[in-house]
């Protein structure tokens, strides 16, 4: 019994201490305050864990756990977001009830007072700053854009800006031409595999629609586009200018083969090219100008400059014998051989249809009767013109392609190079009297604005037009292309001038999302808010401009594209959500907001006529370049709908000096006569757009 009674005591003292021990541990454990040891996103960047997805719930990791009821009014966000809280162990987990707003900057807050269950109150707040993200986007790709010289077993990469929905990415991307490709991803990485390789020489076109989404469901912005080329193993030619068996050609042309490869001068000899019937002219290897220097670089062009105008309605034979070669050595596979036929040059362009066309391999200016005979080429610059402007008097024009501007006589005389190094020049229009012509400049290394300007046709000094402080001006950076075009405040990116037809007034395009009205010589400016995206069409008495746009957003981030695309909805890479919202507006000289017109959405490229009429554009959401269907509206909004024959649809139209005509440019289909009072149309020519119709 002894014994039972001491190992009872003894089993007893065992149990003291270890509940002393117990005891005191917890005691001391009870005396600290819980602290949280981690705040975080559920869903965010892998490369960034401060950029949410939009889905993300946050998460609060507590040091033990805590009383619920005093951790949930703890926490709070900044803006404000209405959720629910659930709970794991030590972990709070926070869940919006609705997605996120993109890229949005919030706070969460978890404030001081939280309590555990022995009481101890937490006395050191935290918190958590996140941004959610924006758009998906691509950040990168392999080719990269424009490549040439791509192997023929290359793998394509493209790279996102987060995780994506890889089922619809794949859905919404495509291949021109069309490759079987074997698609593998890793992470925010996708791979293209063609089955099979690339075909040499051939230009290849990635696009990837705006219904591609991120893995929280956001799809992209707007659709993107990589374009590169297979690598040649011979020299080729890319385009012979004017191409062969073209009509009409300007007898001032140059000659001109562009190669897909820079090419070595020290293979270039008389022998090298030659003409028939004979033309004395210098030869030469010359870069790109303009643009297209700025998209192929490297001395790729061999150009034959006659001394003398070309006999006119003649035709001509060009032979390239195969001596030359590119800088890297390769050779053409056989000699170069094709025929043009010069047209009769005129000297003004009065009662003429002008447009646009690549007929002779490069877009330039082109001209002809209203019944279609008489095609004649206008302009011969070896940069795609994009633009244009024609002086009041029909007799000298000015063309553009987005880089660079020149101007030149209706007969092919006169050419002059407007625009100097350092600087882009953009959006000619003449004044009505025809003694100025305006237009936009911009800086290519900065893509900042550097104003508008005016510039005699006939030659001499360009002066900047002064704006008065309404345009509001920010530090412009030290890095500048030229003393000429060093402000000494950046300005704004200012697009599209257009003269009243009582040249008395300035309308332009600002793409920080407004538009402006400047009373010459510059003593009155009103400007509204609309982020236009054609430039600024005056009604024929002058009180006011018509435009299409939106009210709200900006066009800043395709201005800065180099070289800059022409103000139009189907060049400024808009979404099928921002081509569906476009609306037609006026601005009233004097005022300062603008009137939308009560149209229907996706109305744009308005065109005023007489008696309040306008044709526009109904915009087709992915139609080529924003085709749609052509309008007729009188001064009560209400619009006749014209080509109504199954046919393309139309890129741009213009009244003609008869009041029950117009022209217009169907996609594809080229030029055409509208004859209002039937609604239907005349096709002039194959191909064509830009279409103006001169008294």
């Amino acid at each position: 019994m002894r014994g039972a009674s001491v190992r009872t005591l003894i089993a007893f003292a065992i149990g003291v201490v270890v509940l002393g021990i117990i005891l005191y541990v917890a005691t001391t454990v009870d005396a600290r305050p819980p602290t949280v040891q981690r705040i975080g996103l559920t869903h965010h960047l892998s490369a960034d864990a401060s950029v949410a997805l939009t889905t993300t719930s946050v998460e609060v990791v507590f040091s033990e756990e805590v009383d619920r009821r005093t951790a949930e009014a703890a926490f709070s966000t900044q803006p404000a977001i209405r959720g629910a809280f659930s709970w794991s162990g030590a972990t709070l987990t926070f869940t919006p009830n609705e997605r996120l707003p993109l890229e949005a900057t919030f706070v969460v807050r978890v404030a001081a007072g939280v309590l555990d269950p022995g009481g101890n109150r937490m006395s050191t707040p935290a918190q958590l700053a996140f941004t959610t993200v924006g758009h998906p986007s691509v950040i990168g790709s392999q080719p990269q854009p424009n490549a040439g010289d791509v192997p023929l077993d290359e793998q394509i990469v493209l790279r996102f800006s987060t995780l994506m929905d890889t089922a619809s990415v794949e859905d919404a991307l495509t291949i021109t031409p069309d490759v079987e490709l074997e698609r593998t991803w890793a992470g925010e990485q996708l791979t293209l595999v063609p089955a099979q390789p690339l075909e040499e020489g051939t230009r290849y076109t990635i696009r990837l629609e705006e219904t591609a989404r991120d893995s929280a469901g956001t799809p992209l912005r707007s659709p993107y586009l990589l374009s590169f080329q297979a690598i040649r193993s011979s020299l080729q030619a890319d385009i012979r200018f004017p191409a062969d068996g073209t009509e009409g050609i300007s007898v001032t042309t140059p000659i001109a083969v562009v190669f897909d490869q820079p090419l070595d001068p020290a293979t270039v000899d008389a022998d090298a090219f030659r003409i028939q019937p004979d033309v004395a002219g210098s030869l030469d290897v010359v870069p790109l100008p303009g643009a297209a220097g700025m998209r192929q670089p490297g001395a790729r062009v061999l150009r034959f400059t006659p001394f003398a105008p070309l006999a006119s309605n003649t035709t001509y034979r060009v032979t390239v014998a195969p001596g030359i070669a590119a800088v890297g050595g390769a050779t053409p596979a056989s000699s170069l051989t094709w025929t043009f036929t010069t047209g009769a040059q005129i000297g003004s362009l009065s009662n003429q249809i002008t447009f646009l066309s690549d007929r002779a391999g490069i877009a330039n200016l082109w001209a002809m009767n209203p019944d279609g005979s008489g095609l004649r080429e206008l302009s011969s610059e070896l940069t795609p013109i994009s633009s244009y402007a024609l002086a009041p008097d029909g007799r000298s024009f000015v063309v553009g392609d987005g880089a660079i501007l020149v101007r030149q006589l209706a007969d092919g005389r006169g050419r002059t190079l407007f625009t100097g190094p350092g600087v882009l020049e953009v959006d000619p229009a003449f004044s009505p009297d025809g003694t100025e012509v305006a237009f936009a400049r911009m800086d290519p290394a900065t893509g900042y604005g550097l104003g508008l300007w005016l510039r005699p046709p006939a030659g001499g000094q360009a002066r900047q037009i002064q704006l008065p402080q309404e345009i509001a001006a920010s530090p412009t950076p030290s890095r500048s292309p030229s003393a000429a075009a060093s402000p000494a405040q950046r300005q704004p990116v200012l697009r599209a001038p257009r003269f009243s037809p009582d040249g008395a007034a300035l309308a332009f395009v600002d793409l920080s999302g407004r538009v402006g009205i400047l009373e010459l010589p510059g003593d009155r400016l009103t400007t509204a808010q609309f982020a236009a995206v054609t430039p600024p069409e005056w009604l024929p008495d002058s009180s006011g401009i018509l435009l299409s746009g939106s009210s709200g957003g900006t066009l800043e981030p395709p201005a800065l594209r180099q070289p800059q695309p022409v103000l139009d909805p189907g060049t400024l890479q808009l979404s099928s959500f921002e081509l569906a919202g476009l609306r037609l507006a006026r601005l009233d000289r004097g005022a300062n907001s603008v009137r939308t017109l009560d149209q229907l959405p996706g109305a744009s490229r308005p065109q005023p006529g007489q008696l309040g009429r306008y044709l526009f554009i109904s915009v087709r959401s992915g139609a080529p370049d924003a085709a749609g269907r052509l309008q007729l509206s009188t001064a009560t909004d209400v619009a006749t709908p014209l080509l109504e024959d199954g046919g393309p649809p139309v890129l741009s139209a213009g009244f003609g000096p008869q009041a029950r005509l117009a022209v217009a440019a169907r996609s594809g289909a080229g030029i055409w006569i509208v004859d209002f009072a039937t609604g239907g149309g005349q096709q002039l020519t194959q191909e064509g757009w830009l279409p103006r119709w001169l008294p």
